[in-house]
């Protein structure tokens, strides 16, 4: 379920506020992300390859699916999947992991 957190933050770096359903759009090159800095253009190219599988929006969202019945205590974030909101969780020893998403990206 790593994937699914690095999925949740890549957006929270380009497209922070916006649901994790743009991810596949962001992905397929649909969404049209201007004023992006170099670090976010490094982010969304580097997620293309290690997110492609997600460019399948059903994909993403049974992962998204499976990542939310996942005990509360293994997830770094917080999901709402009725309105496609998340966050980051502000406590947790999975919280942690963020740190290594971030170095998948820089």
């Amino acid at each position: 379920m790593m994937a699914v957190e690095l999925g949740f933050y890549l957006l929270s770096e380009v497209v922070p506020g916006q649901p994790y359903t743009v991810l596949p759009d962001i992905l397929t090159g649909a969404t049209e992300l201007p004023n992006l800095s170099g670090k976010h253009e490094r982010y969304v190219r580097r997620a293309k390859l290690l997110l492609g599988q997600y460019a399948e929006a059903k994909l993403w969202r049974a992962d998204v699916g499976l990542y939310a019945a996942l005990p509360e205590h293994l997830q770094a974030y917080d999901i709402d999947t009725n309105s496609g909101r998340f966050s980051l969780k502000r406590v947790g020893f999975s919280r942690n992991r963020v740190f290594t998403l971030k170095r998948l990206f820089d």
